[in-house]
């Protein structure tokens, strides 16, 4: 089980673009680990760690970033939610989707730009 708090402390010291940064990590390992049957539990928690991250970016990042975050938490949600089916064609959509995201996370924190 995730020390949220804990989580909530680390994510508050960094900076905006940090989060998204960690957002995109974690959404790359959520695609990674959702493609083993071994794996269920961490799905889940990676996805509920990702909107978590969302939630605590809204209060400092740019409104153009946000429009895009909230769609994200959203998304990231019913992929939350649906991961209780844990099938098969769901590991596939949740992998593809969230390696979508994951990469647009880091788009968006412009870590990668010079």
């Amino acid at each position: 089980m995730l020390d949220w708090k804990r989580l909530f402390t680390r994510y508050s010291r960094m900076t905006w673009q940090q989060r998204l940064g960690n957002l995109a990590s974690t959404l790359a390992r959520s695609a990674t680990v959702a493609q083993s049957k071994n794996s269920a539990v961490s799905v889940a928690d990676l996805l509920r760690e990702g909107m978590w991250i969302i939630e605590w970016s809204a209060t400092d990042a740019p409104p153009e970033a946000l429009m895009e975050l909230g769609p994200m938490q959203r998304e990231l949600g019913l992929l939350h939610q649906a991961w209780e089916t844990d099938t098969e064609a769901l590991r596939s959509v949740v992998a593809f989707r969230s390696r979508a995201m994951s990469e647009r996370a880091l788009d968006l924190s412009g870590l990668l730009e010079p």
